[in-house]
């Protein structure tokens, strides 16, 4: 086994978890939104070193106590560099696991906060069953979940851009009027 994270915008391994860190199965259900927007942060500096996180599945992922995402690989995995589509599948894959976790607005609020329209609208092309992993499909609240993901994540893609300050952000309608 081994674990990968990011610290000081470094891919990180060991054979051994980061002392503190906890399933996320087991920490999920007690997430709050502050948290939500720090693992957005977290799980963006993969894409931002160009590493996939590879499949997102809650049994392979761990949590730091700072809200660091650590990954676990096995039979000699590792981190491959990011498809030419770069973090969207995993992105997809992410909010829809975060969604198990949290209320689906607070998810997408704070991924809108973190991630530009254009790279929600990229995730949002993986949102469907051909390309999340079965475990954030199956079965009926699974299906229900990556559905309301899929519908809230379009519906935030439409709204546009966020407008305002960091800390007062807010959707802006653009004029689709003819002719403007």
């Amino acid at each position: 086994m081994a674990y990968f994270w990011i610290e000081n915008q470094n891919l990180q391994e060991s054979g051994r978890l980061p002392q503190g860190a906890q399933p996320f199965a087991q920490v999920g259900p007690r997430l709050l939104p502050p948290q939500i927007s720090a693992l957005h942060q977290a799980f963006g500096q993969w894409g931002a070193l160009g590493f996939s996180p590879g499949e997102i599945r809650a049994p392979r992922i761990w949590l730091t106590t700072s809200s660091t995402p650590v990954f676990q690989f096995a039979n000699g995995r590792h981190p491959q560099r990011l498809m030419q589509v770069g973090l969207a599948r995993e992105l997809a894959a992410w909010l829809v696991l975060l969604d198990g976790y949290m209320e689906t607005f607070v998810v997408i609020a704070r991924a809108r906060a973190h991630w530009n329209v254009d790279e929600l609208a990229h995730a949002l092309v993986f949102m469907t069953p051909a390309y999340l992993p079965p475990e954030l499909t199956n079965g009926a609240s699974a299906a229900h979940q990556w559905q309301r993901t899929a519908q809230a994540l379009a519906t935030a893609v439409a709204d546009g851009p966020l407008a305002g300050a960091p800390s007062d952000q807010h959707w802006q309608e653009i004029s689709r009027g003819v002719g403007e």
